[in-house]
């Protein structure tokens, strides 16, 4: 694969995915609760509400999960606080784990549907980091498995396979100002990770005129919805009218 051939990909995943483990911090847990669907911070006994703030909820074969992303870099009355995800489950909205995280507002997350495996991405729009977590939230552990440079959405196909959209960083970004171009910035190509052989697969390979993202995942028909952004010649990129696209979707592979 011209894109990213498998060697270069799977020692980039082992290189940048050297396995750590977030250890209990339970200090931290308790600092925030939710009661309804509203958030409260607790300080020295006191509760506070934050009217801005609310959690996200998913459902999972282990029960409600939801989560509050704290950073207190960003939010006046979060300061003082330890920034990170800030777990709760069930419909009694119990505190169920804390994941310490530098710039926790950037934050998306989504977990896997058996809610033993998390992904996060971190960053802007055009180029975020993607990371794999083993995660039990009953004793507070969090294990990163991998570590991936990615785009836009990620979606679970299963239990223990997702898809994202890959940035190739060896030829750097195709415009000059990137970050205001979205995934048009970078070459992007659509791949499945499966978490258990620990291997990629590109479905759709990015070219030097044309871009791939998977924005939607159909549980029900099993297909992938994709865009593609192209030009007839490179130069075009920097030129928003030369970029076309259109949508189509693709089957998800089986596994195995």
């Amino acid at each position: 694969m011209s894109f990213m051939n498998r060697k270069t990909i799977l020692g980039t995943v082992l290189l940048l995915a050297v396995l750590f483990c977030v250890g209990a911090a339970w200090g931290a847990v308790g600092d925030y609760i939710l009661k309804g669907n509203q958030v409260y911070r607790v300080d020295g006994g006191k509760e506070t509400l934050l009217e801005d703030e609310e959690p996200v909820w998913k459902g999972t074969d282990a029960g409600l999960l939801a989560w509050v992303l704290v950073d207190p870099e960003q939010t006046e009355e979060m300061k003082g606080s330890e920034g990170g995800i800030y777990f709760f489950q069930g419909e009694e909205r119990k505190p169920a784990g804390f994941l310490p995280l530098k710039n926790a507002g950037t934050c998306a997350l989504e977990p896997s549907p058996t809610g033993e495996k998390m992904l996060i991405s971190r960053g802007s729009e055009s180029k975020r980091q993607l990371e794999l977590y083993d995660a039990d939230l009953k004793n507070n552990r969090f294990v990163r498995k991998a570590e991936f440079v990615s785009a836009g959405r990620f979606f679970w196909v299963d239990p223990l396979r997702f898809v994202f959209n890959s940035v190739d960083e060896r030829k750097g970004p195709r415009v000059k100002n990137w970050q205001y171009r979205g995934n048009e910035g970078w070459r992007c190509s659509v791949v499945l990770y499966d978490t258990v052989e620990k291997s990629l697969t590109v479905l759709k390979q990015a070219t030097d005129t044309r871009n791939y993202t998977v924005t939607e995942c159909d549980g029900e028909s099993g297909e992938l919805e994709i865009w593609e952004h192209f030009v007839k010649k490179v130069k075009d990129w920097n030129d928003d009218t030369k970029v076309q696209s259109r949508d189509f979707r693709i089957p998800v592979p089986a596994a195995g």
